[in-house]
């Protein structure tokens, strides 16, 4: 089992694939797991490292968190592999933290993508009903499968949930037993609702791509317009009834267009 001792703790990552590194960072509790469909495919372009964050999956459980701890977690799991730099793609939460990660070490980042994510918690109008149904599923003493079960509709459209019900219910299996413990879920949130870099956006660099579901329940499309407009070198591309895991949903356009986007400007910053 790959870990990295990093800032005093022991942090879980994978790697597959070769050729120029690409770092994914997960979102709120999760795993490796939510890489599901993702790593086979751009690990036949890129040498692939999928960490799980402090608090959730295989990774130590410490009672320290914060943003820029994930950050720093990030760079150190970096200079363990004796990477240089890397490019990053970061979904919800882990978008997050990708913006922390160029805003804090600007010389680990080759490029971003930033999947269904925003710049602060504020720009979350979330609907009463979605907010109530979130937060009692893991508030509840529901198994982890359960809790998954009830946040589909968060994730995924109807239709979509109908056809691939199966599919969905053996993810949810395959993910459940690496979810965050309730206690290190709450701790991950907070430092979600801390979360504030509007003001720093500006001195992000790099070239970054901006993945979004349309009809995203948690992440509005404000969001992302806000973040399209204040990176300077930000692509935006938007998923037609795509919600919260569009990078599932519609895995093969969201796959293809990370991979096209990252080799546009591989030789261009590496």
């Amino acid at each position: 089992m790959p870990t990295a001792n990093v800032n005093g703790i022991n942090i879980y990552y994978e790697t597959s694939g070769s050729g120029e590194p690409l770092l994914l960072i997960t979102g709120l509790g999760g795993s490796v797991v939510d890489w599901h469909y993702q790593i086979p495919e751009l690990s036949q372009h890129f040498q692939v490292i999928a960490i799980e964050n402090r608090g959730a999956g295989r990774s130590d459980k410490p009672r320290e968190h914060s943003m820029a701890l994930y950050a720093a977690d990030c760079a150190g799991l970096l200079d363990h592999l004796d990477t240089a730099s890397a490019h990053v793609y970061g979904i919800s939460m882990g978008g997050m933290i990708a913006q922390q990660l160029a805003l804090d070490f600007p010389q680990k980042v080759h490029s971003l993508v930033l999947g269904a994510t925003t710049p602060c918690p504020f720009g979350w109008p979330i609907d009463p009903s979605t907010l109530t149904k979130f937060a009692g599923a893991f508030g509840s003493s529901m198994s982890p499968e359960g809790m998954a079960t009830a946040g589909l509709p968060i994730g995924y459209s109807e239709r979509f949930i109908v056809e691939n019900i199966n599919e969905l219910r053996r993810l949810i299996k395959l993910q459940a037993p690496y979810v965050a413990p309730l206690k290190q879920w709450g701790r991950q949130l907070k430092s979600v609702i801390r979360f504030d870099v509007r003001k720093q956006l500006k001195k992000i660099k790099v070239p970054t791509l901006i993945l979004q579901g349309e009809n995203d329940p948690i992440i509005s499309r404000g969001c992302c317009k806000y973040l399209a407009k204040h990176i300077s070198k930000a692509r935006l591309v938007l998923f037609p009834n795509g919600r919260h895991a569009f990078n599932i949903e519609f895995r093969k356009q969201a796959n293809s267009v990370v991979i096209d986007f990252i080799k546009s400007v591989s030789s261009r910053v590496a």
